[in-house]
């Protein structure tokens, strides 16, 4: 069965998706090896075999967008359980509905373009084991552990450790920018602080630079 708002698919359209996913995963691993017309021509369906690009798009993100966005959701989890930040209500609460978001466009991804029957139920199989996950800070608050001293200490060497993987995945810095802001708001010390201020001074440089280089990418 084919999707209900893009029933056809040429190959000039195929053509031009792989182009897209080829262009955003080169985008988000920073390599510059990859050959994107190699690519589309392993991908581009030969006269001898039908193929339909619907529910590729939905099927792409859950896997490379939100199946990322929840692996290091669950760090954070981590981070904040561990630094006593969800012994606030409002901060748990807050949380949740930020990690709701990637799931619920997931969602909607989901509805507008599947194959079929068995292709939405996978999906939308993640997609709910994505949303548990997403509520996860509500449970630890029910657990939470009373902030500590050495809370700031933890989320700001939290930040490093997204700066790390960010090395990898350019995008992670806005989790790293996140965890240091939330460390300098936890009345940390100088050591806390230093470390802190030094994970913005690098996240944000790296965070507009790959932002410019995505640009410059879709643009020439």
């Amino acid at each position: 069965m084919h999707s209900l708002f893009n029933p056809t698919i040429t190959d000039t359209k195929l053509a031009k998706s792989v182009s897209i996913f080829c262009k955003i995963m080169s985008s988000l691993t920073n390599t510059k090896s990859v050959s994107l017309s190699g690519v589309m021509l392993l991908l581009l369906p030969t006269p001898a075999f039908a193929f339909s690009a619907a529910g590729s798009t939905a099927t792409a993100f859950i896997i490379l967008i939100l199946g990322g966005f929840t692996l290091l959701n669950l760090i954070l989890n981590a981070l904040f359980f561990f630094a006593g930040k969800y012994h606030s209500q409002r901060f748990s609460k807050t949380h949740t509905l930020c990690s709701l978001v990637i799931p619920l466009i997931a969602l909607v991804l989901t509805l507008m373009d599947h194959r079929g029957f068995a292709d939405l139920a996978f999906n939308i199989g993640l997609i709910i084991i994505a949303i548990a996950l997403a509520l996860l800070p509500l449970q630890l608050t029910l657990n939470g552990r009373a902030p500590t001293p050495y809370g700031p200490m933890i989320l700001s060497l939290g930040a490093f450790l997204f700066l790390a993987i960010s090395y990898l995945i350019p995008p992670v810095a806005l989790f790293a920018a996140l965890v240091a802001h939330v460390a300098l708001q936890s009345q940390p010390d100088t050591k806390a602080r230093i470390i802190s201020f030094s994970a913005l001074i690098i996240g944000y440089p790296l965070m507009a630079y790959w932002l410019y280089k995505t640009l410059q990418m879709f643009t020439s």
